[in-house]
């Protein structure tokens, strides 16, 4: 979050006092603004006010996927008695409504993948991150592997391969790999034979 100054009147998003104009506040574009002093800085206050800006950004994607898949359906579904008419799709030559009703399908197909975009995006909107999720969820593999790998057990590396493990510390497992070297690798980086 950054000090500004603020240049549009509005209100904290945590207490609701009004902010006039030329008032210092705390600014973060994911969360809004807040008084000096209310900034959120539990990560879980700080991701729910960004997950509550980025669902109403993600709801607003989806309801215009809504709309776009709405019209390219009825675009699809046009000419009902002329699209299962094998004659009139098949006749060789150019005949302009064809062309026309084919136009109009590949623009809808194209707005379909369009939508799915829009509903793929407000997906990935929702995924809400904050600092420190990377290195809690490094900390649960390393405890998940505390459990299952001791000293003398066998594990197995992506880069050294496999070894067998000499020392067991806080956040790494000291391991003699079967290539003839010893090394310190993270827990999280280490599989259980």
């Amino acid at each position: 979050m950054k000090q500004i100054e603020i240049k549009w009147t509005g209100e904290c998003r945590k207490c609701g006092a009004a902010l006039p104009v030329g008032v210092l506040a705390m600014y973060e574009k994911s969360m809004g603004v807040f008084c000096l002093g209310h900034e959120p800085t539990d990560p879980e206050e700080i991701r729910q006010y960004r997950l509550a800006k980025a669902e109403a950004r993600a709801e607003r994607l989806e309801g215009w996927a809504a709309k776009r898949e709405e019209k390219a359906e009825a675009q699809l579904n046009s000419y009902p008695s002329i699209r299962h008419d094998w004659a009139f799709i098949t006749q060789p030559g150019h005949i302009p409504l064809r062309a026309r009703m084919n136009k109009t399908d590949h623009r809808a197909m194209e707005s379909l993948q369009v939508a799915n975009a829009m509903r793929q995006k407000a997906e990935n909107i929702r995924q809400v991150r904050v600092a420190g999720d990377a290195e809690r969820k490094r900390q649960e593999a390393r405890e998940e592997m505390d459990q299952k790998v001791k000293k003398g057990s066998r594990v197995f590396d992506v880069i050294a391969g496999e070894g067998t493990v000499v020392g067991v510390y806080k956040k790494s497992y000291r391991i003699a790999f079967d290539r003839g070297f010893t090394w310190a690798r993270d827990k999280s980086y280490v599989r259980s034979l």
